[in-house]
Parts: structure tokens; C-alpha cells; sequence
């Protein structure tokens, strides 16, 4: 793996968790304008992270990492959000994008699989 590929994702984990983090912090109540730009600057990142960085197999060996990579990354999302639906169940407070979310995660995952399969 190459340095700067490595560094840009620390970064890119680190500053996403910073962010996401940053509406938990119980003293500091940020003012409309920056609660807009904060949640501009997740969302532009998110799209950056998800789309725009990509990474590119030479060998054999490289592909099974990112294959592997992306189902830890699928399962730990899965995770996450049963843990919120049953918190949340629990709570008799379910939000309603937890289940959506769930299921475009299975249900996209399952599509992809049929499709990868046939060819």
C-alpha cells in the first residue's frame, strides 16, 4: 500500500469521526450556520470517501484484500444498525430510517450477488 494512500485515509477516518462527533459534544452548541456547515462538510466528505476515492487491484493478492475489506465493512454496517433497531425497539422509538437502510443494505447486496453470479 502506497504512504500517501495510506495517509489520506487516516485522515480521511479521522476527520470523518471528528465531525460525526461533533454533535456530541455537550458544551458546545453550535449556532445554525455552523450546524448547516458542518453537516455540508460530512455529507461532502461521505460523497468523497464513497465515490470518488478509489482503489485499483494489480494483483491477485489485492483483490481478495479489498474483497475481504468490503464484506468486514458490509457486516460491521449490519451490526450497527441491528444494534440501533433493537436499542431502539427496546425504546418503543424506532427510527424510521434504520429498517430502510437495513434493507437496501440486504436487499442491494443480494441484487448484486444474482447479478455477479449470472456472468
Amino acid at each position: 500500500m502506497h504512504k500517501s494512500f495510506l495517509f489520506t485515509a487516516l485522515a480521511l477516518v479521522i476527520t470523518f469521526f471528528l465531525l460525526a462527533l461533533a454533535d456530541f459534544i455537550p458544551f458546545w452548541m453550535p449556532m445554525m450556520g455552523e450546524m448547516v456547515a458542518l453537516v455540508m462538510v460530512t455529507v461532502l466528505l461521505l460523497i468523497w470517501a464513497g465515490l470518488i476515492v478509489s482503489e485499483t487491484a494489480n494483483d491477485e493478492r489485492e483483490v481478495n484484500i479489498k474483497s475481504q475489506s468490503g464484506r468486514v465493512a458490509y457486516v460491521a454496517g449490519m451490526l450497527v444498525l441491528m444494534l440501533a433497531l433493537v436499542l431502539q425497539g427496546l425504546a418503543h422509538a424506532i427510527d424510521p430510517w434504520i429498517p430502510v437502510v437495513l434493507a437496501v443494505m440486504v436487499s442491494t447486496k443480494l441484487l448484486a450477488r444474482l447479478y455477479l453470479d449470472r456472468q
